[in-house]
């Protein structure tokens, strides 16, 4: 107990009253780096342990829009790996990010306290104010992407495959003489026609059978899971299918879909934090309201570049999931703006009188003084 009650009550950068702070010697920064940093590594690893041990709930979380998207499509939901060691690499890098992703709340707090050392009570003031405001708006533009823009996404780009139909077989011209037809129109007349023929019926089910015959294969399609399945000596295999008229196949490379949800969190948690930038810009007179509202043009342009550059892949959704939510983001930073200039001016002209007060009573006592 001794320990976490010295982590919580110490007070960073000395006092809070006035703008002296006790000077520090560089072996002292030394010693309070390192402490910070072995608080910030004992929370990371309590983090990691703890999505280690989740880490199928963490998979789960993960890959179910995903999962989702390719069922709904028709394609198989099995994710791939190539490494032998692809599936236990990827659980435990996933596992880690996961940890460290929890902690940073915690990590971030330990690099404030050794920063704060360094910082007047006023700057810890204004850091105080808008960290929290800063972390909540990450945390809304990571949200935002995976609950919201990464499912539809997902859909999107799964019709899109389906929707594109593979080209025709029959050989045209030269491709006659390349690819010699192996049967004649005689030999596919004498074919019956897909309607007439004997087709194959498997059943459709809502849950899989548990009782088989010995020595029996059997097949039925599962209608919950999407899935054709095969069981054949005590073994039940799910056979790939993809959509008959779609050129595309998806195979879902997990690690690809890891690296992918991972950067667009972080380049829309990132981007959320835009309205802050623009309040902090303006409350501390830097830029005026009235100067990004005349940069409008120059600010679209701007916006439509980054997005250009942080989309991880080059078609328009992607692009436009980045920049309509960056466009929105410069609207209510516009605002927030406004509101904190027409802030600072009232609090300026109120400086400005009260010192023009202290002068004239100034004045008025050196002419008493006088007569």
């Amino acid at each position: 107990m001794s320990f976490w009650r010295r982590v919580f009550s110490e007070k960073p950068g000395g006092t809070d009253g006035g703008e002296d702070m006790p000077l520090m010697g560089f072996g002292e920064h030394l010693e309070e780096l390192r402490r910070r940093v072995i608080y910030a590594i004992l929370g990371g690893v309590v983090g990691i342990a703890f999505c280690l041990y989740h880490v199928n709930d963490v998979i789960g979380m993960l890959y179910q829009p995903y999962f989702l998207a390719l069922r709904n499509a028709g394609y198989p939901g099995n994710l791939i790996y190539q490494n032998p060691l692809g599936s236990f690499i990827s659980a435990m890098v996933l596992g880690m990010q996961a940890g460290l992703v929890l902690a940073s709340p915690w990590i971030i707090y330990q690099a404030w306290r050794f920063v704060a050392v360094g910082l007047y009570p006023r700057e810890r003031k204004l850091v105080y104010k808008y960290m929290g405001p800063s972390m909540f708006l990450f945390a809304v533009g990571v949200a935002f992407f995976f609950f919201l823009v990464l499912p539809v996404l997902l859909k999107f780009t799964m019709q899109f495959n389906t929707q594109l139909p593979p080209p025709s077989a029959q050989p045209y011209g030269v491709e006659k003489w390349l690819y010699p037809a192996t049967s004649s129109p005689q030999d596919f007349a004498k074919l019956p026609s897909g309607n007439k023929a004997h087709l194959l019926q498997i059943p459709i089910v809502r849950s899989d059978p548990t009782k088989f015959a010995p020595g029996a294969a059997v097949m039925w399609y599962n209608a919950v899971d999407h899935q054709l399945k095969l069981h054949v000596n005590q073994l039940t295999l799910a056979l790939s299918t993809v959509p008959a008229n779609s050129i595309f196949a998806s195979y879902p490379l997990f690690k690809e879909y890891r690296s992918f949800v991972v950067i667009m969190c972080l380049i829309f948690g990132l981007s959320f934090e835009l309205p802050m930038v623009m309040l902090i810009l303006s409350q501390i007179g830097i830029v005026k309201a009235s100067q990004f509202r005349k940069m409008w043009r120059i600010a679209i342009m701007t916006l439509a570049v980054t997005a250009i550059l942080l989309a991880p892949s080059p078609d328009v959704f992607t692009f436009l999931s980045v920049f309509i939510p960056l466009v929105l983001l410069y609207v209510l930073g516009l605002i927030l703006a406004t509101v904190a200039t027409h802030r600072r001016e009232l609090a300026d002209a109120r400086d400005e009188a009260e010192y023009a007060h202290e002068v004239q009573e100034q004045e008025n006592r050196d002419k008493g003084d006088e007569a």
